[in-house]
């Protein structure tokens, strides 16, 4: 038996894993082994076998034969599928333009520069990727706010935590030790979050908030900064544009108002507001979609981000500090950027997208976009790893792929996606295929290739380099392979692959940025005014042509007219996180889907007798978007009048519930955390009964 060092590539944690191989499988795995300790895996890490050989995996390129969406294919040569991806791409340029090709990149996400390279040698506009409703909202409310990337807090240094809904240990299990720790050397943490998660239960102060109602927090905590006077005058004198229309409007946020909005009490709205600006230096930690996820999302984050430089805590020690230079290979994606100037999917709808800039299209409206020709005829996809569970009403962009002249999809699994596709491709998983992994510290190393790939599934890089070689397309990256590529990237480190070889269990890079702060002292904010922007001045232009707020403008998501709410009392929230799942790719490994056999609808016990409904009853849960069935699960975690569902189970798929139109309009996010719904007592369960209007 062989022992090799991989990085499971699940979730976008990538923990370090040991994996046992012998005759050429893998037959065990466990955390990585240092100093004689396992690191431990979580329950998805642990099943990852079921993952590399499930019955599921696709094995090789695979031709449709019958209708779409019928799942009848062909298996055929790579030299075949390789043909037909240039035929068709070529024929769909030459006849509509380059623009009519879309590439998208899904899950897992470590080629999406190399895609993004391949977009823009082939001269289409149209690169984008699950991030049109995962984490670029978040990063383009920090940049309205403060220009450049975002900057997670210095854990390290830090003396207060502002943990705002992120459940670290679900979401980012390694993370679970370094916040034990601060608790240890007695670091004060404040919990934003509507649930009492086993994350929260750690903090000092639980902010319990109805879904959606963050910025309200936000600027209420603002309000008692500003009041007292606990805020930065130095910094906000110096660096800050727009502060005094920002003073004057947080003004209509006091914390008894604020209580009546959010649920969460106003005592202890001011008690965290005082913690927070007086024991420095403070971090926030959030998420990368949560707060997002709402059609009010991207002014609460606003209003959350601004409270670090309200503060002075932007870009110190112990704060929420800037990155370093370029010594990451992610840092690929901020070398290449989408280049080409026509008219981009999403670029009408969503111009936030692309004013301050995003390296993507925004793709949220791609059914529509394809269905009514908007602005443009859409002919084909070239897609890896998409998966149409990730739109909000999913057999709407089902229905939109079927129209197209071509569509390729390069897939680890036969999900619902793959089959409507005419072309599939199988693709490694991280146990056959060798990768550079950026660790922390400066540290980097290999990911090994545990064992050989299944059946005769590729790298997705190197299919991407195979398909610009053969359409001879121009980029000085491409063009050189897979492992010239590899070493493209570590450049900026001063290491080579050979280095990395040599050494499994990692190097730190020759050349090491080290952290900065107050880089505000030497260079601009890189916004429009040169300082962090409290009034954004990209929002303003805005202003008259689409309503637009430069100011973190609280809107509540109730208030709106598009719901009948005594029809539909209910909040519906989906996909807070379960330790167990990752968006839909987990159900389909039986340890773990074996944990929830019907898709569990979690209610308070209080709607439970409201409704008549009691723990474990089927149910069947009605949107004005749809309809599911599921299992009645008793939670006192939220509070009352609030449904969960997570999303991604064919049995019952919460997606369907969200109506595909409700959209935040400045970033065209989904509102898959706070829309509404109504909650019936059923006869039985029946698994799959699922219905949407389109």
């Amino acid at each position: 038996m062989e022992k090799k060092q991989i990085f499971c590539g699940i979730c976008s944690t990538g923990c370090p894993m040991d994996v046992y191989v012998e005759d050429g499988k893998v037959v065990s795995v466990e955390g990585r082994v240092e100093n004689g300790k396992s690191r431990g895996l979580c329950s998805k890490g642990a099943a990852s076998k079921q993952y590399l050989y499930n019955e599921e995996r696709i094995l090789y390129p695979m031709k449709r034969v019958g209708e779409r969406g019928s799942g009848e294919f062909e298996r055929i040569s790579w030299e075949e599928a390789y043909d037909l991806i240039v035929e068709n791409l070529n024929r769909v340029k030459e006849q509509y333009g380059a623009k009519s090709v879309v590439f998208y990149a899904g899950y897992p996400k470590w080629y999406r520069p190399a895609l993004l390279r391949f977009a823009n040698a082939f001269e289409s506009p149209n690169f984008c990727t699950e991030s049109s409703t995962c984490f670029q909202a978040s990063d383009l409310a920090w940049k309205s706010v403060y220009g450049n990337g975002i900057c997670f807090p210095d854990l390290a240094h830090t003396k207060t935590l502002l943990l705002w809904t992120s459940n670290l240990f679900h979401s980012n299990t390694p993370m679970g030790k370094m916040y034990r720790s601060l608790k240890e050397r007695g670091v004060k943490i404040i919990a934003v979050d509507p649930r009492n998660t086993v994350t929260v239960k750690e903090a000092d102060i639980h902010l319990k908030i109805t879904p959606g109602t963050d910025g309200a927090l936000a600027l209420a905590m603002a309000h008692v900064i500003i009041e007292e006077n606990l805020y930065d005058k130095e910094f906000v004198e110096k660096y800050v544009h727009g502060f005094e229309e920002y003073k004057n409007y947080v003004r209509k946020f006091p914390p008894e108002k604020v209580q009546e909005i959010t649920g969460a009490d106003a005592d202890l709205i001011r008690e965290a507001a005082r913690l927070y600006a007086g024991n420095k230096p403070s971090g926030i930690q959030f998420s990368v979609s949560t707060i997002v996820h709402h059609i009010n999302g991207f002014q609460n984050y606003r209003a959350v981000f601004c409270l670090i430089a309200l503060t002075g805590n932007y870009d110190i020690e112990g704060g929420n500090r800037s990155r370093p230079g370029p010594t990451s290979p992610c840092n690929e994606f901020g070398k290449v950027i989408r280049y080409n100037e026509e008219e981009a999917i999403g670029e009408k709808d969503f111009p936030v997208w692309f004013d301050l800039p995003c390296q993507e299209a925004q793709c949220t409206r791609l059914a529509d976009y394809i269905l009514e020709e908007d602005p443009y005829p859409l002919k084909a996809v070239f897609a890896m790893g998409l998966n149409h569970r990730m739109w909000p009403q999913p057999e709407h962009l089902q229905k939109a792929l079927g129209t197209l002249d071509f569509y390729v999809n390069t897939e680890l699994f036969w999900s619902d996606s793959s089959k409507m596709a005419d072309l599939v491709l199988p693709a490694c998983t991280t146990f056959e295929r060798e990768e550079v992994k950026a660790l922390r510290g400066g540290m980097f190393a290999l990911n090994q290739r545990a064992v050989e790939p299944v059946g005769e599934a590729k790298n997705d890089i190197e299919i991407i380099i195979e398909l610009a070689r053969r359409m001879q397309l121009k980029d000085k990256v491409l063009t050189g392979g897979y492992e010239s590529y590899m070493n493209y990237i570590l450049e900026p480190s001063g290491l080579t692959l050979e280095d990395l070889r040599s050494h499994p269990a990692g190097m730190r890079g020759k050349v090491i940025f080290p952290p900065r702060e107050r880089t505000y002292e030497d260079e601009p904010f890189h916004t429009l005014s040169g300082k962090v922007e409290f009034s954004s001045l990209v929002l303003e232009k805005y202003k008259e042509s689409r309503g637009y707020d430069p100011l973190p403008v609280y809107k509540d998501f109730r208030e709106q007219d598009q719901v009948d709410r005594k029809e539909y009392p209910l909040i519906l929230n989906t996909g807070a996180r379960k330790p167990q799942f990752f968006h839909a790719r987990m159900y389909r490994l039986p340890w773990l889907s074996g944990l929830e056999t019907n898709p569990m609808v979690e209610i308070h016990p209080d709607d439970g007798k409201t409704y008549g409904i009691a723990d474990g009853d089927p149910v069947k849960v009605t949107s004005p978007a749809g309809e599911m069935q599921g299992t009645a699960v008793y939670s006192i975690t939220g509070n009352p009048g609030v449904v969960y569902i997570y999303h991604g189970n064919k049995k019952g798929e919460a997606n369907n519930l969200i109506d595909r139109n409700y959209l935040d309009p400045y970033t065209g996010f989904p509102g898959y955390k706070s829309y509404f719904c109504k909650i019936e007592k059923q006869a039985e369960v029946t698994g799959n009964a699922v219905s949407t209007e389109i």
